[in-house]
């Protein structure tokens, strides 16, 4: 599929801002990536492995990744896909591990050692204002409203990284609460000792971090979003670094590199869709898939 047809797929579904929320994101998310990180990558999340690849691509391009499927060590670079990735990472792998080797040997040394940095980005369902995130359920534990995949790795790691990132594609109140319904990953804890001490999150909208005091605050609002658009869809006050500023938009470049060559297919664009038009979108993408 052409860049051009991926652009007008995805014109049908989302608008030109959210559209061009969505790439903002994936560059924002780039930008903070360092060359020789090592960056873990989720299953389905299409957003933060596309900026891997986008950061591979230029400024750090001695990054490693670990990729969930087939859990492989893959250096380099490699096209999104819809659940084949393992035709890429497991048969261009530099290293195979099991589960017990990632969790009781890499996490551990690579979080507590500091070299190389674990980057990754999460994508919780609750962030409050320390943040700290829910990724089990919505309501009471024993009897949930709704159930969430789990949280994972995220427990053990957020108290052990020094640094954490989340992501969100829909920066809303019900997201940022004052209050978790379950808390399944650690935030900052409001003083120099312990872990997380600076969690990062970015959102379609700004860029928030651990302030002083460990609350989060923002510090980069994305080009055309104002202070009020963010406070109204935050469901808590906000604080506000002193020094905020706006975000760096994409070039045309990174937009080309983006659409041609790291994801022709638009998959980045399913983490905003919800409902009808994701499942539409998804439908359209099976269906290719079989045509192929």
């Amino acid at each position: 599929m052409s860049a051009s047809t991926t652009r007008a797929a995805s014109d049908l579904l989302l608008s030109p801002r959210e559209r061009s929320q969505t790439d903002q994101m994936v560059v924002t998310m780039a930008h903070l990536i360092e060359d020789g990180d090592f960056l873990a990558e989720g299953i389905g999340t299409f957003l933060p492995t596309a900026a891997y690849m986008l950061a591979k691509h230029a400024h750090a391009p001695h990054c490693t990744s670990l990729c969930p499927n087939g859990n492989s060590l893959m250096s380099g670079t490699r096209q999104l896909t819809l659940g084949h990735d393992e035709f890429d990472t497991v048969t261009h792998a530099e290293v195979w591990l099991d589960y017990m080797q990632i969790n009781l040997m890499f996490m551990p040394t690579i979080f507590l050692g500091g070299r190389p940095r674990w980057t990754e980005f999460m994508r919780p369902a609750q962030i409050n204002p320390m943040g700290a995130t829910n990724n089990v359920c919505i309501g009471e534990h024993a009897r949930p409203k709704v159930r969430f995949p789990g949280a994972a790795g995220i427990p053990d790691a957020s108290t052990a990284a020094r640094r954490f990132y989340y992501y969100t594609p829909r920066h809303a109140r019900q997201v940022f609460v004052p209050t978790l319904d379950f808390c399944s990953g650690a935030g900052h804890p409001g003083s120099a000792e312990g872990n997380p001490r600076t969690v990062v999150v970015v959102t379609n909208l700004a860029v928030l971090a651990s302030g002083p005091s460990g609350r989060l605050r923002v510090t980069h609002l994305h080009p055309g979003v104002s202070r009020d658009e963010v406070s109204e869809a935050t469901g808590f006050d906000l604080d506000w670094a002193p020094d905020l500023v706006t975000s760096t938009p994409p070039t045309a470049d990174e937009i080309e590199r983006l659409d041609r060559t790291i994801d022709p297919r638009g998959l980045r664009f399913l983490e905003v869709l919800t409902g009808a038009p994701r499942r539409q979108r998804l439908r359209a993408l099976a269906g290719e898939d079989v045509a192929l």
